[in-house]
């Protein structure tokens, strides 16, 4: 996404204060991460001003190694370290270097904080490249997002063509990672994925994929018309289906 004249400027220590703040802005925290606990938020797709285009991942190796190290010495713990999007439709898999991101800040977390997770918050996760697929495997929870089970539902939540469902499925079915672990959100109103018609067809799609773990959620509050929360009642509901059904763990998350 950069090309070397440009990769060489950001990597360079900037006399520029947006990007300097910027560059901080690269990896937040210390923080209380609603799912995981005590963390640090690294944001490898934060936007620089060159529209378009992403820090490097030697800029955002070295500014997470600094947080890290800075807290390790100072006797911080840590629960986890959490590589997720920023802004939001921004997919940290998305980032050119998002393999050698993984594998230095698997390293990093390894060296100063070795009882700390190191997980991935994917929402629209980049499965046609190998190295993403690789590197999936450094996270100690790999957590990629299935918004629906059926193709025009998926398609209404996640805002991509329909017929992406079916290379996403095919390729998180692909996947061979121990820890995969894949995550729900659940609403009703206008678009409606937690109705039975939609929850079977989700739990034969997670037939297909074989994950670790099911994480599921649903909103804090309603989107509009178009989006609300479910009922606690449903959302138990899913959590026997997945039991019963396919017999793997299941979380309720709060994101």
């Amino acid at each position: 996404m950069t090309d070397e004249g440009e990769r060489s400027d950001l990597n360079r220590p900037s006399r520029d204060p947006m990007l300097a703040q910027l560059q901080d802005e690269i990896v937040r925290g210390p923080e209380t991460h609603p799912r995981f606990g005590k963390s640090i938020i690294v944001r490898p797709t934060m936007e620089t001003p060159r529209a378009g285009r992403y820090m490097s991942q030697a800029v955002v190796v070295t500014t997470a190694a600094r947080r890290l190290i800075t807290l390790s010495k100072d006797g911080e713990k840590l629960a986890a370290v959490v590589l997720q999007a920023e802004p939001e439709d921004r997919d940290p898999t998305t980032h050119p270097e998002f393999a050698e991101i993984a594998q230095n800040l698997r390293e990093l977390t390894n060296k100063w904080f070795p009882k700390s997770q190191f997980c991935l918050i994917s929402n629209n996760p980049e499965l046609s490249l190998p190295s993403v697929r690789h590197a999936l495997g450094f996270f100690d929870q790999p957590i990629l997002r299935l918004a629906a089970g059926t193709q025009k539902t998926y398609a209404a939540l996640s805002g991509n063509a329909p017929k992406a469902h079916k290379s996403l499925v095919e390729g998180l079915s692909r996947l061979e990672i121990e820890r995969l672990i894949v995550h729900t959100q659940f609403v009703r109103g206008s678009i409606d994925n937690s109705k039975d018609t939609e929850v079977r067809a989700w739990l034969r799609t997670l037939g297909e994929i074989r994950p670790a773990s099911v994480h599921i959620s649903t909103l804090a509050k309603a989107k509009g018309t178009t989006e609300k929360p479910i009922t606690k009642t449903r959302m138990n509901e899913i959590v026997e289906l997945v039991t019963e059904k396919i017999g793997v763990p299941v979380e309720v998350c709060t994101v």
